[in-house]
């Protein structure tokens, strides 16, 4: 591109859409600092599950979150997710947590508080690409470029396993069930549901890899910043 991109690109999507690893594709070839904001609620869910609260008590998950000390990094190469000064970035990603992570995020305070701390994050980049549920809408709605990244349910549950190592038939249908459950949660909860900013440009990854995701997501910034040129 003539120019370099500068603003924030939020992307935005349903779980197993590859979003982590599209964004942070983004983030290394603009040269953009990375933030995953679902790391945040999944850390934040596993300090709730650590305290042995219900999360679907909601002020008794607004207090156990209040009082924990989530970090996140915000470089596309490393992974950097503390709870309490623990490193707790790989079992974010486990079954349990994946189960309760969408009570918890429907908290309204928890929301408050770590949106607060998102803003605070990306107040900080000249460049950054930000992930997760409702950045576009919620969270940075001013965003430059706003990306909405979906696939097929079939595709999605296969990509999740692959993540996780599962090529169990039976562990995989329970998989996409409990992605059918987590979007039907958020895209229906009354605080920030799931759904594409008026603004956003929806990229379908159905049928493409990684990389060709990343390129088109790649090309529309290029597009915004000559769009800005001619400005």
């Amino acid at each position: 591109m003539r120019g370099a991109f500068r603003g924030q690109i939020t992307l935005d999507g349903p779980s197993g859409t590859g979003k982590s690893t599209v964004a942070r594709g983004v983030a290394a070839r603009l040269g953009a600092a990375y933030l995953d904001t679902g790391a945040m609620y999944r850390a934040a869910t596993v300090a709730v599950l650590d305290a042995g609260v219900d999360p679907h008590d909601a002020d008794a998950v607004a207090r156990t979150v209040a009082a924990a000390r989530i970090e996140v990094g915000t470089e596309a190469g490393t992974e950097l997710v503390l709870v309490d000064g623990v490193d707790v970035a790989t079992r974010i990603r486990s079954a349990e947590v994946t189960r309760a992570v969408s009570a918890v995020s429907a908290v309204p305070a928890v929301r408050r508080q770590l949106v607060d701390q998102q803003r605070a994050l990306v107040a900080s980049a000249e460049v950054v690409v930000v992930e997760g549920r409702d950045i576009g809408t919620v969270v940075l709605p001013d965003a430059t470029l706003k990306i909405y990244l979906t696939a097929a349910p079939e595709v999605r549950a296969e990509r999740r396993a692959g993540q996780l190592g599962i090529t169990d038939a039976a562990e995989i249908a329970v998989l996409a069930a409990d992605l059918r459950r987590r979007d039907e949660y958020d895209s229906s909860r009354a605080d920030s549901p799931l759904r594409p900013a008026e603004d956003s440009v929806v990229v379908d990854s159905t049928d493409l890899d990684q990389q060709g995701v990343v390129a088109r997501i790649v090309e529309l910034a290029a597009s915004t910043v000559a769009a800005g040129e001619r400005a």
